[in-house]
């Protein structure tokens, strides 16, 4: 698959990922748990505005192909941990202060 191949997996997984929170956020009517759990960087823009807004949609279009480079730059398993890690971290800072369960 070429040197960025995490790069090219992520950005074909995002849109999907997308469909799918977006289908589960019903219009507004839903739930946007998958959608803290799965886009925090998008989502933590409602700890500071109470609402979705664009550069933080942007934010999290971008998130998972993110994710995959610096998986492909940084080869180490240090960094695995550390992505995963920031994601858990954003993910409990969304639960904790914003009020979309």
């Amino acid at each position: 698959m070429g040197k960025f191949q995490w790069t090219i997996v992520f950005s074909f997984v995002t849109p999907i990922l997308l469909l799918l929170v977006v289908f589960m956020m019903g219009g507004g009517h839903g739930t946007y748990i998958p959608t803290i759990i799965l886009f925090p960087f998008g989502m933590i823009g409602t700890v500071f505005q109470k609402s979705i807004t664009v550069p933080f949609v942007v934010l999290g279009l971008f998130q998972f192909p993110i994710y995959g480079y610096l998986l492909d730059i940084f080869k180490n398993n240090k960094y695995k941990y550390l992505i995963l890690i920031s994601h858990i971290l954003f993910v409990i800072i969304v639960f904790i202060f914003t009020n979309f369960k």
